[in-house]
């Protein structure tokens, strides 16, 4: 299969699916990662501190320079991050994430790499996470769906065919399903696949503690990161660590897959099931 991964932020194409994309790509799948914005205004620990305060005080030639210098660090350390799991394609599409709408430019750019790229499976945001609207988890999934469709009509200004996305699966963490804000209320997903990525928690936790420039490789915080959100993801299927997804469209067959996990579940028992979830590997990864 091909697959894209359209991202909000440039750490996103990587902590919330890196694993599944790790087995992915060792089954001979191909794997592209797009990121929308550069996220430096909300997740760069020089530009969020030192503009806070000080940003009447610089030219704008000195914005400019701080800016192009903090997204060259962040970009290096997601590309050292990505490659951990043997992700290559990635692309920037380099905006701005002060204001993240959907807007017909927008929706084109996403189309255009979706024709480039050709993609059997995009896995995205989920459409509806907190206040729907201006979260840019939220807009970026629905810039991928509306890009999706474009996708699968004519271009006359690009030379790549038109393409149809066979699936969708939208990356859900532990914010999409406990409803935080008021406005995602009744929006919440139902998370229908799961991936068991215990085998590669240890790579998880080494990615998410590169990206220094959001503050991740503060003392502890990948490690209890990757616990609380793919460890509590495994609880819920009793596997050590799992990252959620869901389907956009249901699958189809001729028969109806139960997996060799459901029939262990159903046959396991207490303690068993226990300890099954009470791997913790993921605090004893050295960093």
């Amino acid at each position: 299969m091909n697959i894209l991964v359209v991202g909000g932020h440039p750490a996103d194409m990587f902590d919330h699916c890196g694993g599944t994309l790790y087995h992915h790509i060792k089954q001979g799948d191909k794997v592209t990662c797009a990121s929308i914005t550069q996220g430096l205004r909300c997740h760069d620990e020089v530009i969020y501190d030192l503009f806070r305060e000080r940003n009447r005080e610089l030219s704008q030639e000195e914005i400019d320079s701080i800016i192009k210098e903090r997204t060259e660090v962040k970009y290096k350390e997601v590309k050292e991050a990505c490659a951990l799991f043997g992700i290559e394609d990635i692309h920037f599409l380099d905006y701005d994430d002060e204001i993240l709408c959907v807007t017909p430019q927008m929706v084109s750019k996403v189309a255009r790499l979706i024709r480039a790229v050709q993609p059997d499976l995009v896995i995205t945001h989920w459409p509806y996470e907190e206040d729907t609207f201006s979260n840019h988890h939220a807009v970026t999934g629905q810039l991928t769906l509306a890009g999706i469709t474009a996708a699968h009509g004519i271009s006359f200004e690009q030379d790549a065919p038109s393409w149809n996305v066979a699936q969708v699966a939208f990356m859900i963490s532990d914010i999409d399903f406990r409803g935080d804000c008021f406005t995602s209320c009744g929006k919440l997903p139902y998370m229908n696949y799961y991936v068991d990525v215990t085998d590669v928690v240890d790579l998880k936790v080494k990615a998410i503690n590169i990206i220094g420039s959001q503050k991740y490789n503060i003392p502890g915080y990948a490690k209890k990161t990757t616990e609380t959100w793919n460890g509590v993801l495994g609880v819920r299927i009793r596997v050590p660590y799992a990252e959620g997804f869901a389907l956009q469209w249901p699958e189809i067959g001729k028969t109806i897959p139960v997996s060799e996990h459901r029939m262990w579940l159903a046959k396991g028992d207490e303690r068993e099931l226990l300890e099954a979830i009470s791997d913790t590997r993921a605090m004893d990864v050295e960093l």
